[in-house]
């Protein structure tokens, strides 16, 4: 059955440009583009701007160069995507950005909230397109993609006027070009007039009917509340499953397919008139490849391929060598909540009688023996109410000369919108974590669940609570190779509770190594700020790499392989000469490395015709699906059709692996496996991870200690006892 990408080959022009050519300089760029984009086209090349005329004439002498498109591929693409955006709007239709070109459509009938809540409504659900221009076996290709965006259509007066409150919104002004600029959040309201906080902590002052509210999903929630209270939660669910199936395989890629036919239909021109020519998507079936389901290692060396078999059969990894059997638990709880809580622990321990994978709960699942469990309630909501409860269960535990093993804090879900200094969750993460005690949070909306539901986040929530007691589910069971294999992660997260000035990047790394036949997430790991991320980098590699060849027993003159996954835009230069600085140190081994680039942001797609006659993720490809896009990138897919919870969900989404040209190590059939491997092995959940543990596991760190380093008396020094050799993040 025909497998199809959203690329199309564009048929390359046997045709030479004359161009002038002038040294770069950013204001130089953006002056010409002002002054001349109606008649010239710019691009910056290397240290030089290229000027392309659609008259023979230039704005200014420059130098005279002549090129030839089939020879230039980088340039005839971006005079490809110059020629459609002008084409767009002079049909005055207002793209948007470069790279890519987005195309928001102005139909009523591509306005998904219309049919629910009315043309009239303020906020709409347009169709979005986008496209771009990537290699495909060296070959440039349009690429295609269609999804959603959420619009704003009135002005701050029209909100102002129907009496929502516009106090702490973010507001945005709108551009010549039809860009939205964010201004910042209103800190007072008088009459008509806004006073502005802007990221930098300057007041301005605004009228409403001259600025948006940001098109954001609380700006969009809040107001359907606003609007129909009670019903908003009915609402929203019914705005999500129509997206959802907007978004799923047979839409997208009609909607591709139609666009598609009308640029090869119109005679769009590239600058010199030269028309762009596009082809159908060839069908790639003969070319994809299907990764094999990866093997875990439970108790006694037993194998399956799907986790919930193996720890059925065999028990977990560690179950003979858990340290924490008959466990001492705590629970954390609202006083008029504890009787539910009380109920919801009992099946969390126990299991739910009725559920086909957590009948025997956290105790028989992991053979943990019989758990000691006590309660201690907070009088109400607030961070003191929390601490004097938590406090009570330390002091507790520490009378009887022990330590709780695991500690399980009731929160509520509107308490994400605290500060971080006044949010019982970090709080309660941050007193245990000093005292080496694990938390497991549970919000009291998990509660209302039928107990079919519960049943799923049972599972899911004791296996995330025997990784942070210290305990092994499995082990991911690697190919042996002649090499010794390290793997690091590097994942990040913005923290902070304002927007601009505010909003702090911080950097996670996670280590993972293959040992034995298996890979092990490694104890070493580290959140910290990008201006420190290239010492903390070099830092843990030479730690971790101390550790693993005394543990492993590594012999001179052995291969060592050390891989780096990354979702960044670029590796810097910085990064990989602090790697070859660490990698200088161990001059008695053979040293290879890999910098492998994982991007989800890349608007490709990949339908598959095999599954067209299913009933959930129509044309979705199966997981493990992949297609070698060129000699240093592979697409993969870590979610596929039979991953998809619901018909009502969307397409998924393959990552692209793209390996750095610097790299010594370059197999990327074998990098791309190893990939997929890591997105099976994640001990927060059973469902395979969109992105594999490297990543998912770094962000987790970076979020956590990003966040709990906003607490006045934190100090990252505590994950250096018991608590950080345990998956604490999960």
């Amino acid at each position: 059955m025909p497998v199809f990408l959203s690329a199309f080959p564009l048929k390359i022009p046997d045709t030479e440009l004359e161009a002038r050519q002038v040294p770069y300089d950013k204001e130089t760029l953006d002056g010409f583009r002002v002054k001349h984009g109606s008649t010239h086209s710019f691009r910056r090349q290397g240290d030089n701007i290229l000027i392309f005329s659609s008259d023979g004439t230039f704005p200014v002498s420059g130098t005279p160069i002549t090129i030839p498109l089939n020879e230039n591929f980088g340039i005839f693409c971006s005079l490809v995507k110059d020629g459609l955006s002008r084409h767009l709007a002079g049909l005055g239709r207002n793209p948007l950005g470069f790279n890519p070109i987005e195309l928001i459509s102005t139909k009523p009938e591509d306005n998904l909230l219309a049919p629910i809540l009315g043309d009239a409504y303020p906020f709409k659900v347009c169709a979005k397109y986008s496209i771009n221009t990537r290699y495909v076996h060296d070959h440039p290709c349009l690429v295609i993609d269609c999804t959603t965006r959420r619009v704003l259509k009135e002005n701050g007066l029209f909100f102002l006027n129907s009496g929502f409150d516009l106090m702490g919104r973010y507001v945005v002004t709108e551009q010549e070009d039809g860009y939205r600029k964010l201004v910042g959040s209103v800190s007072a309201i008088k009459g008509e007039k806004l006073q502005v906080t802007q990221p930098d902590g300057q007041v301005v002052q605004a009228d409403a009917k001259d600025v948006y509210l940001e098109a954001s999903r609380t700006n969009f929630d809040d107001y359907i509340l606003h609007t129909h209270g009670a019903q908003k939660d009915a609402i929203v669910e019914r705005i999500r499953q129509s997206v959802s199936i907007f978004n799923g395989g047979e839409n997208k890629k009609a909607r591709i397919d139609a666009l598609k036919n009308y640029i090869q239909t119109k005679a769009i021109p590239l600058i010199d008139g030269t028309r762009i020519e596009i082809e159908d998507a060839p069908d790639i079936q003969k070319d994809c490849g299907q990764m094999q389901k990866p093997v875990f290692v439970f108790n006694d060396n037993g194998e399956a391929d799907w986790a919930e078999k193996g720890l059925t059969q065999s028990g977990p990894y560690t179950k003979r060598t858990f340290d924490r059997n008959d466990p001492s638990i705590c629970v954390i709880c609202a006083q008029h909540d504890k009787g539910r809580v009380e109920q919801f622990v009992r099946k969390l321990l126990k299991g739910v009688s009725s559920s086909k994978y957590f009948s025997n709960g956290l105790e028989g699942k992991f053979a943990l023996g019989t758990s000691r469990v006590e309660v201690f309630t907070t009088a109400t909501d607030s961070v003191e109410a929390y601490k004097n409860a938590i406090e009570a269960a330390i002091r507790k535990k520490a009378d009887d000369g022990g330590r709780w093993d695991l500690a399980l804090v009731q929160v509520r879900q509107s308490f994400k919108k605290l500060k971080v200094t006044e949010n019982p969750y970090y709080l309660g993460k941050s007193l245990f974590f000093l005292h080496q005690v694990p938390v497991q949070d549970f919000t009291i909306e998990l509660l209302a669940q039928s107990d079919y539901s519960l049943g799923y986040s049972l599972n899911n929530m004791a296996l995330a609570c025997y990784a942070k007691m210290g305990g092994v589910p499995w082990l991911l069971k690697s190919s042996p190779t002649l090499s010794h294999e390290l793997v690091i992660g590097i994942g990040s997260a913005n923290i902070g509770q304002e927007r601009g000035a505010d909003i702090q990047r911080i950097m996670g790394i996670t280590t993972v190594f293959s040992g034995d036949g298996s890979y092990i997430v490694s104890n070493t790991s580290k959140a910290v700020v990008p201006e420190a991320y290239c010492e903390a980098l070099t830092s843990v590699l030479a730690e971790t790499i101390e550790k693993i060849q005394k543990r492993m027993n590594w012999q001179k003159g052995d291969t060592i392989r050390l891989i780096f996954h990354a979702q960044v835009k670029k590796f810097n230069k910085e990064e990989i000469e602090a790697v070859r600085t660490v990698i200088d140190k161990y001059r008695e081994y053979q040293i290879e490395y890999a910098f492998l680039k994982i991007s989800e942001d890349h608007g490709l797609h990949m339908f598959d015709s095999a599954m067209a006659g299913v009933q959930k993720g129509k044309l979705a490809p199966p997981r493990g699906k992949t297609f070698k896009l060129s000699k240093h990138e592979m697409l993969v897919y870590l979610i596929g059709q039979r991953e998809l919870r619901q018909d009502t969900d969307g397409h998924p989404r393959g990552v692209i692996l793209d390996i750095h040209k610097d790299s010594t190590f370059k197999d990327v059939r074998y990098l791309s496996a190893q990939l997929y491997s890591f997105a099976s092995h994640s001990w927060r959940s059973y469902f395979p991870n969109p992105m594999p543990v490297t990543i998912s596991y770094s962000d987790l760190i970076a979020r956590n200690l990003g966040w709990l380093n906003q607490l006045p008396g934190w100090n990252d020094s505590v994950m250096i006892g018991k608590i950080g050799q345990s998956q604490w993040f999960l």
